[in-house]
């Protein structure tokens, strides 16, 4: 299969974890319907997507304390992570073609994402996607403010030692494009994962900014480098 851009215009593809390489945002946000809804109705799936794709768990406690006008406690949080976990091992999937995309890239790249590091690497080893990131893997975390703030990516440049004008990154979130181009790199939008059936964001991902939109990883992949 053909690569990705090559090392010009782009040295280094950061690529988002969830609905990009794990086809995990509808069951992430499933699970949130079953904790939300019974403090307010109107948190179905697709209000839990409008919500929360491409954002950290943080903003979900947040949500959680003003509903119920308490603080979360730690129960709420393991409860939450374990109804999560045993439904990534249950059903989580690759999105379709990502494995060949990525062993044809001919530049560096690294994954940056809303997640923490024990979710990004449970998700990538149910996927068998491992093998691939380890090593190569940026979390939100490890900055004050996540997307749709530019910290992580610019994080993620920094560390691989690549200017942001350098870099490509591959969204499938509003916030997440939303933070590539604030700061100051190249976005496309990917909506290969099963989320956009229930929530469309594609017209949302070009109206953020993405400079490209693609349906699947094969398309993208075969896509020739912009100039």
């Amino acid at each position: 299969m053909p690569s990705l851009p090559p090392p010009s215009p782009f040295d280094l593809v950061i690529l988002d974890c969830d609905g990009v390489l794990v086809d995990s945002e509808t069951i992430s946000c499933r699970t949130l319907v079953d904790i939300l809804s019974p403090f307010d109705a109107s948190y179905d799936l697709e209000a839990v997507m409008r919500r929360y794709l491409g954002r950290p768990a943080s903003a979900v406690i947040e949500d959680y304390e003003r509903m119920t006008g308490r603080p979360a406690s730690a129960d709420f949080t393991r409860d939450w992570r374990a109804q999560l976990f045993a439904a990534f091992r249950r059903d989580l999937q690759p999105v379709e073609g990502v494995r060949d995309a990525v062993e044809g890239l001919s530049s560096d790249y690294c994954v940056a994402s809303s997640s923490d590091e024990e979710r990004i690497e449970t998700c990538l080893r149910k996927t068998e996607l491992w093998d691939l990131f380890a090593g190569r893997i940026f979390s939100t975390t490890r900055v004050q403010r996540g997307k749709p703030a530019p910290d992580l990516f610019l994080l993620a440049a920094s560390e691989r030692g690549v200017a942001p004008e350098r870099c490509l990154v591959i969204e499938d979130s509003v916030s997440g494009v939303t933070a590539a181009k604030a700061a100051g790199m190249t976005a496309y939008g990917l909506a290969a994962g099963s989320h956009f059936a229930v929530l469309d964001q594609r017209q949302a991902l070009l109206a953020a900014g993405a400079d490209r939109l693609f349906e699947s990883w094969r398309e993208l992949a075969l896509a020739p480098a912009p100039h």
